[in-house]
């Protein structure tokens, strides 16, 4: 039986913490500090490689300084390695048990790096100024100004039907610009009443100031618009991978 090492022996007993999973690279250490400030770390098996770090227990709390360490910890990794990112929260009890999570998720795992290799995920949201978007409609559109004889309902009804077609219009152009800068897209419910997109965009890592620069052009023609555009980001929009934590758990003894 081999020796163990001190970082070993200090390991066990530790839970270990899963913030993604890479190719194997022996050329590449993650100098990064995760949740506790506890080095992130590498376990290899089978060509993958699982991104780590020691926590004390089972569980971990979502605080805010949590989420913002995971976060930073993906982050960092995405802007130069192609990663699988997996939810906050994945835990496994051991070493052992992260290698084995591996084993049973190989096949997904490796089609889902094929399948993000040298790509990012970007957000655009847009939100939409009613009353300006109004004023703009009535000014190009003199006949939506409502006739001395008519109901007020029925005016309301003809500006709200004006504004659906134009912001239509407009989201439907803003979305067809940018496609062609992107690998794929998700679109997601809006949020709230003003959120009129809610969008991701796999975007190949060379071509991510390029889809900026898109963006800001398509934007500065929409003057009733409010824009958020964030990223680059994990591509979790774009991971279709269930990393079984219980099946791994039951598949080593």
């Amino acid at each position: 039986m081999t020796a163990k090492t001190q970082a070993e022996s200090s390991r066990e007993g530790r839970s270990h913490y899963l913030y993604g999973v890479v190719r194997e690279d022996g050329g590449w250490t993650p100098e990064l500090a995760g949740l506790g400030d506890a080095p992130v770390r590498m376990v290899r098996e089978g060509g993958l490689t699982a991104l780590v770090s020691d926590v004390a227990g089972p569980r971990v709390v979502p605080t805010r300084t949590h989420l913002l360490m995971h976060q930073r910890v993906t982050e960092a990794v995405v802007r130069e390695h192609t990663l699988v990112p997996v939810a906050f929260g994945t835990v496994l009890p051991s070493e052992e048990r992260v290698r084995e999570l591996l084993r049973v998720a190989r096949a997904p795992l490796t089609r889902a790096l094929s399948e993000l290799e040298g790509r990012v995920e970007l957000g655009l949201k847009v939100y939409c100024n009613g009353d300006a978007l109004t004023r703009q409609l009535e000014q190009q559109q003199p006949g939506l100004a409502r006739g001395a004889s008519e109901p007020e309902e029925d005016h309301e009804a003809r500006l709200e039907a004006a504004l659906r077609d134009c912001t239509l219009k407009d989201l439907d152009g803003l979305k067809a610009g940018l496609r062609p800068l992107a690998e794929a897209t998700h679109e997601a419910p809006p949020l709230g009443e003003r959120m009129m997109l809610n969008t991701a965009w796999l975007v190949d890592r060379t071509r991510v100031a390029a889809f900026e620069a898109r963006v800001t052009s398509l934007v500065a023609r929409l003057d009733a618009y409010t824009f958020r555009f964030t990223g680059p980001w994990p591509a979790y929009s774009f991971v279709d991978v269930r990393l079984d934590v219980e099946a791994a758990d039951s598949a080593t003894p």
